[in-house]
């Protein structure tokens, strides 16, 4: 499986089955990967992140 795409938010909301909103809060809390802005309104997640988080391998440490 690939890993090394970058993925926007509608991307990261159909893999994880989570709406948008709650990411964000989730970001916010340190409960999701936050991912890194290409520019002011571009945010992109590492999809090696997003399958861990999803298997329950991800941690605020990476």
């Amino acid at each position: 499986m690939e890993q090394n795409r970058l993925l926007r938010i509608r991307d990261v909301q159909q893999r994880v089955s989570l709406g948008r909103s709650t990411i964000w809060l989730w970001i916010k809390q340190k409960r999701f990967p936050s991912g890194f802005k290409l520019s002011n309104s571009v945010r992109v997640w590492h999809e090696r992140d997003i399958n861990d988080f999803v298997e329950g391998k991800w941690n605020e440490q990476k």
